[in-house]
């Protein structure tokens, strides 16, 4: 895309999707942050998992303070957060993040956000993708991150809930779209090699080959829909549990996104 005047030309519309990518999709927040500088307009949104989370933060008009809360995030918050319980539905319950998520987004309708919004996740007991476009938006954004193994699922409806990202990364066809905007696409897991050696353990063997199989989504997701801009961060820029690393990801973001723009 040429270089845009953001002082002589009407506002862009925009249709935003943003990829799942645990702590990685805090660099959401960055590339939000850019658009609205390069004058884009975000008319509606949809995510899976973190990309989720980040677009009910700015689709509630509370993404500044949902970026400082996440700023705050230490090792030692991390853990204060995890809420650990030994079960076989995950180890963590994701109650004490709700309940702080909540002190800064207050519950509502997600129909009734300025911002038309989509949340994903998916039922594993019919195996397959839940749209989430009204309702609880705290329900949304709960069973859309609900990570398998980490996150306990939340049931509803005789529905199992969790990741929405396990199904659909990007969930490119699910966002609302208006007449002259155009699509845009974020994805923080992108094949993208920036030389940072891979060490070799049973964590990270389980969380390369989750997100090649992502990737491989994804990318079939992209020749579908044909986003208008695509905005891609390596997958390996960050790990998926680095939330204590939240202000370089969000700079990451926003470094990225100014990159592409300006092409």
């Amino acid at each position: 895309m040429a270089n845009r005047n953001v002082y002589d030309m009407d506002k862009q519309k925009v249709a935003l999707v943003l990829s799942m990518g645990g702590a990685r999709g805090i660099a959401h927040i960055g590339v939000i942050e850019e658009l609205l500088r390069h004058n884009f307009e975000i008319t509606s949104i949809a995510g899976s998992s973190m990309g989720a989370m980040v677009g009910a933060m700015y689709a509630s008009g509370k993404m500044e303070e949902c970026k400082e809360w996440l700023y705050s995030w230490d090792k030692r918050k991390m853990w204060e957060l995890a809420d650990l319980t030994l079960s076989r539905d995950g180890l963590v319950k994701g109650d004490r993040f709700i309940k702080e998520l909540k002190q800064i987004i207050p519950d509502m309708n997600i129909e009734d956000l300025p911002v038309p919004y989509v949340a994903m996740a998916t039922d594993i007991v019919r195996d397959q993708e839940v749209r989430f476009d009204r309702g609880s938006l705290h329900e949304a954004i709960r069973a859309s991150i609900s990570i398998p193994m980490l996150f306990r699922p939340l049931r509803k409806d005789g529905m199992v809930l969790i990741d929405g990202g396990i199904l659909n990364p990007l969930p490119l066809s699910h966002v609302q779209r208006t007449e002259g905007d155009i699509l845009i696409a974020v994805d923080v897991n992108a094949p993208i090699d920036t030389g940072k050696k891979k060490k070799v353990s049973p964590y990270n063997l389980l969380t390369e080959s989750s997100r090649m199989m992502m990737q491989q989504i994804t990318r079939y997701q992209i020749e579908r829909c044909q986003p208008d801009i695509l905005i891609q961060i390596s997958g390996d820029t960050y790990d998926m549990l680095e939330f204590h690393h939240a202000a370089s990801i969000v700079k990451t973001g926003v470094e990225v996104a100014r990159r592409i723009l300006m092409q």
